[in-house]
């Protein structure tokens, strides 16, 4: 009896052995690998490359990162530009749809399911040196900017020793015998840039420098069982530890040919109002053609060899421009869907912030005038420069006038928000609530 149990378990032992081995991940390219649970339950699949050295999105940065040739405006620690990348459009240069399963692993692996994150450790100028002066932060390819970047899902900078997080299964899908694993469980990057006294690491110092450094600042990869990221652990250093790289690797976080750094005389807005109030005006009142309307100033610093134009940077004439840019998504999206626009892609009317809520006035949007009277474009992004008025770029002195000199010089320039009824809009009684913000940029 003994020896027939023991021969039982034997058996037994061997059975299961093989129940094992199948609990693996796979990249998942085509709907093939799902079951059809999961394409009822909504997901679906396309062909992923990974993050390759070109492969990367855009973040959504401005397109100039303006760096100051001096420290009058950009002490060591300016925050220089920032933004949230998501993961979703900016991870990959091809964009992933939410439910777009990206790997499928076995049930048995659902404590073994990890997101990783590094910089690019290998690359001197992504993710191999960090500087002192930025907490979490690393030289990036421009001489004086470091980049700093935030997983939003942990809020850990990323480091050029790998970190983890678990993926759990309130993000992803299973069907009992697979976990599939969507876009939509990977997290967002706040992605910063920052001005540093410290040139000890970088690829250029020139007046303007288009970044075509191909390897990426940060990345992002899928550890499981059978994959060779499995092998991936929480501290390693990302310089000599890239198992997986770049095929299960599926973001790869960059500024590759979407910025632009110009180096040169600065400006910095100085003083404006944080609020404009606009009197009270009934329906009828807008809808004769009368206006709500409010002056306003606005003063800029500007070192005295800066050049106001328009014009795209040089390398030997870094352009300073200012103009009013719109800040909120939705007050952006109305004006387009309403057609107030330029033909450069710039805004003629600011929108209220809920714009086409309801107990937000409608039919009704803001000008801003100039001192002459002449109505302004407004920016709807930061993405493009060097397109000038039609854009809402201005040079500043065409806006402002210089009121005083000396180690620097002040110019202040007046204007007036004036809120109106929208030609063939119907104009309906609420509030108006609106944002803008007063930039000043290298073009």
């Amino acid at each position: 009896m003994t020896r027939l149990i023991y021969t039982l378990l034997t058996t037994l032992a061997l059975l299961l052995s093989p129940v094992t081995l199948w609990a693996n991940c796979i990249k998942v390219t085509s709907t093939s690998s799902l079951s059809a649970e999961a394409i009822a339950a909504g997901y679906t699949a396309a062909s992923w490359t990974g993050a390759c050295d070109t492969c990367s999105g855009n973040i959504g940065l401005p397109s100039v990162i303006s760096i100051n040739s001096g420290t009058t405006f950009q002490p060591s620690g300016t925050l220089l530009a920032s933004a949230v990348g998501s993961f979703l459009s900016a991870a990959s240069n091809t964009p992933y749809a939410p439910n777009q399963i990206l790997f499928r692993c076995a049930a048995a692996d659902a404590g073994s399911l990890y997101e990783m994150y590094a910089t690019n450790g290998d690359s001197t100028y992504a993710g191999k040196y960090v500087t002192s002066e930025i907490d979490g932060a690393y030289y990036d390819v421009a001489k004086n900017v470091a980049v700093r970047m935030t997983n939003l899902s942990t809020g850990e900078y990323y480091s050029r020793y790998w970190k983890s997080r678990q993926l759990t299964a309130s993000s992803w899908y299973s069907d009992g015998t697979y976990i599939y694993i969507p876009a939509s469980a990977f997290s967002n990057v706040l992605y910063e840039m920052f001005k540093i006294s410290s040139a000890s690491y970088y690829v250029s110092a020139a007046g303007r420098y288009a970044d075509t450094w191909t390897q990426p600042r940060g990345y992002i990869a899928f550890k499981g069982p059978g994959l060779s990221t499995d092998s991936l652990a929480d501290g390693q250093d990302s310089a000599s530890n890239w198992n997986g790289w770049y095929t299960y690797w599926p973001a790869a976080w960059s500024t590759y040919k979407n910025v632009t750094y110009v180096r040169g005389a600065l400006c910095e807005v100085k003083d404006y109002p944080s609020v404009v109030l606009l009197p009270t005006i009934s329906v009828g009142a807008l809808a004769d053609g009368n206006s709500s309307q409010a002056p306003f100033s606005v003063s800029v610093q500007c070192e005295s060899s800066a050049l106001s134009s328009t014009a795209a940077s040089t390398s030997s004439a870094a352009n300073v421009s200012m103009g009013f840019l719109v800040n909120q998504p939705n007050a952006v999206a109305q004006a387009t869907q309403l057609g107030l626009t330029t033909s450069g892609g710039g805004l003629t009317w600011l929108l209220d912030t809920r714009y086409g809520s309801s107990g937000v006035a409608s039919g009704v949007g803001i000008k801003i005038y100039d001192a002459n009277g002449a109505a302004i474009n407004l920016l709807p992004d930061l993405s493009t420069t060097g397109t000038g008025n039609s854009r809402g770029w201005y040079a500043y002195k065409d806006l402002t006038s210089l009121i005083s000199s000396g180690a620097s010089d002040i110019y202040s320039g007046d204007f007036i928000a004036s809120l109106e009824a929208i030609n063939g809009q119907t104009i309906t009684a609420g509030t108006v609530n609106a944002q803008l913000q007063v930039v000043v940029s290298f073009q």
